[in-house]
């Protein structure tokens, strides 16, 4: 169940990714050479994609496949200035709360940046993508691993063209998922086929 649920939630957290890089061909043209200068070999070579990592982080931030979490309160707290009672169902938003200037300056931009010394403001718990405590999402490790190794693949294979389109991507909700919907697609051109026609039209002249 958790591997089905890694894959499923792992391709939605992908084509918000790539749907936010549309607009930020900077971040996209250094996350590919950096994935491309840096093929994974094994589990080590994982450590090298720090800016991927960095990226794929913001993503999480922006748009978390988790859109809130609940909680069961065993006893009465004061959050805030706000009193919760205990014995009852408390929810929370990461998507919210990633988003809240006061912990992330200019909260609506992409910058993967942010992430460069580590996750910001971890004690505060300002942000958990995949939650957070003992019941947080047991596939976040692996969900990781598996979205980095794919973006390399389609580095390493793929050129990747944005189509332009006036479609804005819709954010749809199902329970507490989320995905984008609609919106710019990609263009993959196989890069064994570029280089065969690079090197073809090198010939001719």
């Amino acid at each position: 169940m958790t591997v089905y649920l890694v894959m499923d939630n792992m391709s939605k957290q992908l084509g918000s990714l790539f749907i936010y890089l549309i607009n930020y061909k900077d971040v996209f043209d250094k996350m590919v050479t950096e994935l491309r200068d840096n093929p994974i070999t094994d589990y080590k070579s994982l450590n090298k994609l720090q800016y991927t990592e960095m990226v794929l982080l913001e993503s999480l931030r922006l748009a978390p496949v988790l859109l809130r979490g609940t909680r069961w309160l065993n006893k009465s707290i004061q959050a805030g200035k706000y009193w919760i009672p205990g014995d009852c169902q408390f929810q929370y938003s990461q998507y919210v709360l990633h988003r809240i200037e006061e912990y992330w300056p200019n909260p609506r931009e992409f910058i993967p940046e942010r992430f460069e010394k580590g996750i910001p403001n971890v004690e505060s718990f300002t942000f958990f993508p995949f939650l957070a405590g003992p019941r947080a999402c047991l596939g976040k490790h692996v969900a990781m691993i598996a979205m980095k190794m794919t973006l390399s693949m389609l580095a390493i294979n793929y050129d990747l063209t944005p189509v332009p389109t006036d479609v804005v991507p819709v954010i749809v909700q199902t329970m507490a998922v989320t995905r984008l919907k609609g919106g710019p697609m990609y263009k993959f051109d196989p890069r064994y086929r570029v280089k065969e026609q690079t090197s073809q039209v090198e010939n001719e002249y």
